[in-house]
């Protein structure tokens, strides 16, 4: 998406330099014309008849032309800039990152006083500033979200269902396609799950195809159906899918699934021009980010996801019930000035 508003930006700068580049060559050419030696002629002709005065018009029509060519050129340049810039600026405008920013969090700070370790208490006191979604990829403990949510972030938390709080440590972040890899079992509190139910499609979806998704619009989970409606994202980004669901902030990071249960993509962002318009990263782009994870990262351990889908047969009410306990909201600390 960068790309596409910097080449618009570049072809407005290119435009302007041509149209400018034009201007300074007439305004060359028209310092070779005798100014006074035309009005003195247009004086002479004043008074002769028609065909004196189509004299006249055949000798400095061409320069006439020219200027008026100039004129035309300059305006329209100028109305060329203008929209270009506005419809630049209004595409920024049209798309919206899904971070949900928290002031308080009253009814998350009065389960997380209630965890064992303490940590809840320090979280009362310093309220999360930014918060979304995430799901976990294996039951071990990996977890992905967006990277809008966590950059710049001083620590991450993220909180189950049932009120259940983690740290977690950023593992990984692909800022290209706005995602990010989270660890849990670094905190001694989490207990391994078993694997996840869901599979990891990254085949291309049918349009049309009815999809659903799970996350933390607000401080429980939230559940949302609808269908794909483009194979491309904003602006044509081919890295994600166009799908018609209605999602607010802290839907972000989450996962979205096909009537199988197979996770075919991470939502990230919404169109606010248009209703039930949001976009999702396709999976095959996650399959990539977690093949650049360096070993190091993973401390040499291999991360595997699941082939298995147990989702497949249930009734979609089985499949969140199910599935709900994979995923989290993910609340993100950064220091204040």
């Amino acid at each position: 998406m960068e790309t596409n508003e910097e080449k618009d930006i570049e072809n407005a700068l290119r435009a302007y330099g041509e149209r400018v580049q034009f201007t300074q060559k007439l305004k060359a050419a028209q310092t070779h014309i005798d100014m006074k030696a035309m009005r003195e002629d247009a004086d002479a002709y004043r008074s002769e008849p028609a065909a004196q005065i189509r004299s006249l018009w055949q000798m400095y029509r061409t320069t006439l032309a020219v200027a008026a060519s100039a004129a035309i050129i300059t305006t329209f340049g100028s109305i060329f800039l203008y929209r270009s810039y506005q419809k630049s600026h209004q595409q920024e405008q049209q798309y919206s990152l899904l971070s949900k920013e928290i002031q308080a969090v009253k009814s998350s700070q009065r389960k997380l006083l209630n965890d064992y370790n303490g940590r809840g208490q320090g979280m009362a006191t310093k309220p999360a500033q930014v918060s979304g979604s995430g799901f976990l990829l294996t039951g071990d403990g990996y977890l992905v979200t967006n990277n809008h949510i966590v950059r710049d972030a001083d620590s991450v938390y993220v909180q189950s269902t049932k009120g259940e709080v983690y740290k977690a440590r950023v593992v990984y972040t692909d800022q290209s396609h706005d995602l990010a890899f989270l660890q849990l079992c670094d905190d001694s509190a989490f207990r391994s799950m078993p694997p996840v139910p869901y599979s990891f499609d990254a085949r291309p979806s049918d349009l049309g195809e009815r999809v659903y998704t799970l996350g933390y619009p607000r401080e429980e989970i939230v559940y949302g159906e609808g269908y794909l409606s483009s194979g491309t994202g904003y602006r044509g980004d081919s890295t994600a899918y166009q799908v018609a669901i209605g999602v607010n902030p802290g839907n972000s990071g989450g996962p979205l699934l096909d009537e199988k249960g197979n996770i075919i993509g991470i939502i990230s962002g919404k169109q606010t021009t248009a209703e039930g318009v949001s976009f999702a990263v396709k999976t095959n782009y996650l399959l990539e980010a977690l093949n650049n994870i360096p070993t190091d990262s993973l401390k040499g351990l291999p991360l595997r996801l699941n082939k298995k889908n147990t989702l497949a047969n249930m009734p979609r009410k089985q499949q969140i019930k199910r599935m709900q306990d994979y995923v989290y909201q993910v609340k993100v600390f950064k220091h204040k000035d």
